[in-house]
């Protein structure tokens, strides 16, 4: 028999000793916990009408007699008689936030002094005066606009005070010296020994004896094709039509006849193992006299080459290939946009070129092709050499006339390395784990529409020696032709692939679909070129003899500084933007969302092209932000308003620090409509989810219990003789803790409180 509520004069008589918590009530009248909600109930209505308060620590206490709601009228009335030069806080339940949904943190103002020590600031968006802290130190210049936070005042309980915002204040420093200290941070070489310098100033220009054993190429039309203002040229392209087909010449400097192996100049270019490519410099992995002068195949100059000279068939197939050192003269030395120009003239060498690279791309598309449409920047300077704007890198058809030919010639290089049992360093590229593919499917499943394969069979990433792995391969293709041209999902799919990197081992290139791939057209840029050139040089007695350094650990060396490197060259490019972007803190600007993190969201603006974080604390508005790594987002709890990657925003630029490359906005207003939402999380259709369930089976992420039909409705019996509900709960949730198996899952599922299947459901398939 359910026993009654105690009278409002009885809880008030308990209450007149000593303040309780809930539970401490309910036990002092001796009630039973299942009488909990209605109690909990009567307690609320006392509170409202002001019979009782509940203190900050959940403890109830006699009220003074006035209802809740004339309180609250009254509360609202005051602040609507406050005027707009008020500038108390309205008790805010955060001091980080705001209770406006355009307000940022960070504010701007002009401040002004009011005595000797006291200063004051006049905020420019609103005109509200507030108190700067006082200092002995002045926090600026009269009438100077500053960055300033609040924070509440800690004598006056209702008042803020200004704190200048150091962080946000464009750095009084020049150019020269973030350069400087960017090259520090970077641990960047500043210059090579003097034990090098003497070596390379005793190398001179090639005459006759270096010419001596190689094959003359000098009458032939050999054409290089570089960037506009590059320095350093390494690859010049050669092709003859043939009566079988077309003969492919892909002449290379050859850096490895001036670098002897195991020399001081060849340990330190080991140890640079690239040349970092900086938007204002360049360093070399070579001296310069090599890179841009001895070794570089400039028009109009003999030069000794290491060549790839391949016999094709009409279709531009591989017939044979030979390597071997050479002497050439490049008879044309362009741009790309130049080779462009010279193709719509007429040129025939051009001609040909574009011809038979025509047909090498279309044999590598009959094998799978991925394609991957992303932009590449760089940065214009003023004649101070200071960053004006950074720009996206023009591509022309010219470019990949070169790249189909630098690809035949290292595919042919690997398989020459194989082939003679060399110690060669290959171009390895793993398939996309299965775990990253889950991901990406769950964060985006409309890429995965109609998908040639289903997830299941996927299979394991790797199968024996070789990385090409069909179905993934396939699965990619339709990955990426449902990108389009969304940059952000072609980034998105880039980042569930494995990270190229170097081996000594041939097991094969995922993106490229070839079993054989190494580098072996930059040995003046790139130290995996240079080795692959000694190894294709060695004969004899070399071939076996030992080499200078241990290969695996070149691998891994020069593996690990292409990440450094390509840090180093991502984020100079954002302290370029950074730089532009100094003197416009307090701009609004138009941003796409390109990424979302537990720390904030990331957000690209287009005039200028830079990049920043958004901070949750940093959005507008007195809303708390959750990222959601599930579906990628971030959502208000108190609006539900969400964020993902694509969404146009209104941000503003709150502080900028070249030095590092970093820039922080706060998002002032979503320009993009919220999603319609399909439906609710509990009316999720089941066979979409169970799909999901097989597939995350197949892959080897979970186990199903054993069932015959994890979703029947009536022919499921569990295994187990059913309790009487009061009596034995204890006991069986004793046992349901210790149990394992199927058995015990079973147990669970048919009380409805636990059990939580492989895919996530009960015995009728809700969410729990």
């Amino acid at each position: 028999m359910q026993k009654q509520l105690p009278s409002e004069e009885q809880i008030i008589a308990i209450l007149r000793d000593e303040p309780m918590v809930g539970s401490q009530l309910r036990g002092a009248l001796g009630l039973p916990k299942k009488q909990k909600m209605a109690f909990k109930q009567l307690l609320a209505d006392m509170v409202e009408r002001g019979l009782l308060k509940r203190t900050s620590h959940k403890e109830y206490q006699l009220g003074d007699g006035e209802p809740l709601e004339e309180k609250m009228e009254k509360r609202r009335k005051k602040f609507a008689d406050q005027g707009p030069e008020d500038n108390r806080r309205p008790g805010a339940r955060s001091r980080r936030q705001n209770d406006k949904e355009n307000e940022t943190r960070v504010k701007r103002g002009i401040l002004h002094q009011t005595g000797d020590e006291e200063w004051e600031v006049h905020e420019l968006e609103t005109g509200k005066v507030y108190e700067m802290c006082h200092r002995r130190q002045a926090p600026g210049k009269e009438g100077e606009t500053i960055s300033f936070t609040l924070y509440p005042h800690p004598k006056l309980k209702h008042s803020y005070l200004a704190k200048v915002d150091r962080s946000a204040e464009a750095l009084n420093v020049s150019w020269d010296e973030v350069k400087t200290k960017f090259m520090e941070e970077s641990n960047l070489p500043k210059d090579f020994s003097p034990a090098i310098k003497k070596f390379v100033e005793g190398i001179k220009e090639p005459g006759p004896k270096d010419f001596k054993g190689r094959a003359d190429y000098r009458k032939l039309d050999v054409l290089c094709i570089d960037p506009e203002g590059a320095m350093d040229h390494d690859d010049a392209i050669s092709v003859e039509r043939t009566a079988s087909g077309y003969r492919l010449g892909v002449h290379i400097a050859d850096v490895s006849y001036y670098v002897p192996e195991g020399s001081d100049l060849d340990e330190e270019a080991l140890e640079r193992s690239y040349t970092q490519y900086l938007p204002w410099t360049a360093v070399p992995m070579l001296p310069e006299k090599l890179s841009s002068g001895v070794c570089s195949l400039h028009q109009g100059v003999d030069r000794c080459a290491f060549t790839c000279m391949m016999e094709l068939d009409k279709n531009a197939n591989v017939l044979s290939w030979d390597f071997h050192r050479s002497i050439v003269n490049v008879s044309k030395g362009i741009t790309y946009q130049e080779a462009v120009k010279m193709m719509e003239a007429g040129d025939d060498s051009i001609k040909a070129l574009a011809e038979v690279t025509a047909l090498l791309k279309k044999n590598r598309t009959k094998e799978g092709l991925l394609e991957f449409k992303s932009t590449e920047y760089g940065c214009k300077f003023n004649e101070k050499g200071e960053p004006v704007q950074i720009v996206p890198r023009e591509t022309d058809e010219s470019n990949s006339w070169v790249e189909e030919c630098m690809l035949i010639a290292n595919n042919c290089c690997a398989k020459e390395l194989k082939r003679r049992g060399l110690q060669g360093i290959y171009r390895i590229h793993e398939a996309p784990d299965t775990k990253d593919i889950m991901e990406l499917y769950y964060m985006y499943p409309d890429l995965f529409k109609d998908a040639p394969v289903m997830l299941r069979d996927l299979g394991k990433p790797r199968s024996g020696d070789t990385n090409l792995n069909p179905t993934a391969f396939k699965l990619y293709q339709h990955l990426v032709k449902r990108a389009g041209d969304d940059e952000t999902l072609t980034n998105r799919i880039l980042r569930s692939m494995q990270k190229a990197h170097y081996d000594s081992n041939s097991f094969g290139h995922f993106a490229l679909n070839w079993q054989d791939y190494s580098h072996f057209t930059s040995p003046i840029r790139r130290y995996a070129d240079l080795w692959c050139h000694r190894e294709l040089a060695r004969k004899g007695n070399e071939i076996n003899a030992e080499r200078a350094n241990n290969i695996i650990e070149v691998c891994d060396l020069i593996s690990a500084n292409e990440i450094k490197n390509m840090k180093v060259e991502r984020i100079s490019i954002k302290v370029c933007s950074c730089w532009i972007l100094k003197n416009r803190i307090g701009d609004d600007f138009e941003a796409n969302v390109t990424g979302i993190e537990e720390w904030g969201i990331y957000v690209s603006i287009s005039d200028p092209i830079a990049e920043g974080l958004v901070r949750f604390r940093d959005i507008a508005g007195d809303d708390y932000y959750v990222f959601n790594p599930d579906q990628g987002l971030a959502y208000g709890k108190r609006s539900g308003r969400t964020f993902r990657r694509g969404d146009k925003v209104m941000v503003r630029l709150l502080r900028v620090d070249p030095l590092r490359g970093q820039a922080d906005f706060s998002i002032i207003e979503k320009l993009s409509s919220e999603p319609k939402k399909r439906r609710r999380q509990g009316e999720r259709n089941v066979e979409e989810r169970a799909d999901r369930a097989s597939a995350a089976e197949a892959l080897g992420y979970v186990s199903q219990p054993d069932f015959d039909d994890d979703f029947a409705d009536d022919d499921y019996e569990p295994d187990y003789k059913p309790m009487k509900r009061n009596r034995d709960r204890k006991a069986a949730n004793k046992m349901g803790k210790k149990a394992n198996g199927p058995k015990a899952f079973g147990e669970k599922l048919a009380k409805g409180r636990g059990g939580r299947g492989s895919s996530g459901r009960g015995k009728r398939g809700g969410r729990r």
